[in-house]
């Protein structure tokens, strides 16, 4: 039986984020446009700790304000998957993470696979010097169009503190997996955030 904590999740962790430009169609949900795909490592004292991998675009809401709407999305936490998906019809499905880091003076070097029941899904490699970056406000809206656990239109605030610094991201979308369609789109630029405080919801 799942259990989660009621909105809003106030969430500590780090975030490693590279943004793309994909220059066509994909299907309904994946319109040409400017995602953003990123890996982020929620730990205590958040509510609850686990890892997650995701894709957002960045959409025009429907109250007209700017915002990102989460497309693929997935957590090795079942409570995690069913808050997310009752509380904000974000489209959460269950994985496995592995991966490890390094650092040598200030740079840090992060590795990640992540995979589900249907196969690998990405790899991921991040170089970074954030620890060494001041930290600054970090805000955003979330708007989710329906699922079978919330049926109406989901809209949610992100807002907190990070280490945020550009960094040097490298990513393998698996040919076969549901990230594919990024495989041809246009990387923008790399982040991480480290050591964040957030509330979401």
């Amino acid at each position: 039986m799942t259990s989660y904590p009621p909105a809003p999740w106030h969430m500590h962790g780090s975030m490693w984020l590279s943004v793309y430009r994909l220059a066509h169609d994909v299907d309904e949900l994946r319109p040409k446009g400017i995602y953003a795909v990123a890996l982020v490592d929620y730990t205590e004292p958040s509510p609850l700790t686990y890892h997650e991998l995701l894709s957002a675009r960045v959409i025009t809401a429907s109250n007209g304000k700017k915002a990102v709407s989460v497309v693929d999305i997935w957590v090795d936490s079942p409570d995690s998957v069913a808050g997310g998906r009752t509380l904000w019809a974000i489209p959460k499905g269950l994985a496995k993470f592995s991966g490890g880091s390094s650092t040598k003076g200030p740079l840090a070097t992060h590795t990640w696979e992540a995979s589900s029941d249907d196969g690998p899904i990405a790899t991921a490699k991040f170089n970074d010097v954030t620890q060494l970056a001041p930290r600054v406000p970090m805000q955003g809206n979330v708007e989710q169009p329906g699922i079978e656990e919330h049926p109406d239109t989901a809209w949610l605030t992100m807002k907190g503190r990070a280490k945020l610094l550009p960094a040097h991201g490298t990513w393998v979308f698996d040919p076969d997996g549901p990230l594919a369609y990024l495989r041809d789109a246009t990387k923008l630029g790399s982040f991480r955030g480290k050591g964040f405080e957030i509330d979401f919801g």
